[in-house]
């Protein structure tokens, strides 16, 4: 009979050096939830329609398509989409309590990945900004963590 060898946990550890996938995920669903009220409320702000509206699919597709093309709509989502991201990445960092910049980049690429599937019918150049804001907000929010972090402790 052959024994089994338990395999390492990571045969290459200079590709992911110290990054907590559980840090990543809970920031994930915190922005996730802050995503979801902002969005709520910018929908409300620009006359779209509410949950509770009366109107068919159909009509609620016809509002959202015409949310999609107000530029002052999409900028502040784009705004406050940027300053979520900023949290993720502090909230990442923080959760991880080492590596932030690793961490924060994570969550970041984590948030790549997601805004390329879920993008939908948005303009080609809000697509364009918020994929080359999306690491550098990450990173930001990765910073304040380390800034607060070497803080010392009064």
């Amino acid at each position: 009979m052959i024994g089994l060898v338990k395999a390492p946990a990571c045969s290459y550890p200079w590709l992911m050096p110290s990054i907590s996938i559980r840090a990543v995920i809970l920031a994930s669903l915190a922005v996730l939830g802050v995503d979801i009220l902002s969005g709520m409320v910018l929908t409300q702000m620009f006359g779209g329609p509410s949950f509770d509206s009366g109107l068919t699919d159909e009509q609620i597709r016809s509002a959202y398509q015409v949310l999609l093309q107000d530029v002052r709509y999409l900028t502040f989502g784009l705004i406050l989409g940027t300053a979520s991201t900023v949290l993720g990445g502090y909230l990442a960092a923080r959760l991880a309590r080492n590596m932030p910049y690793f961490n924060a980049l994570a969550f970041g690429v984590l948030g790549l990945l997601i805004s390329t599937i879920g993008s939908g019918d948005l303009p080609t150049w809000f697509k364009v900004v918020g994929l080359l804001l999306t690491l550098p907000a990450a990173l930001l929010g990765g910073h304040f963590a380390k800034l607060q972090m070497s803080k010392p402790v009064s």
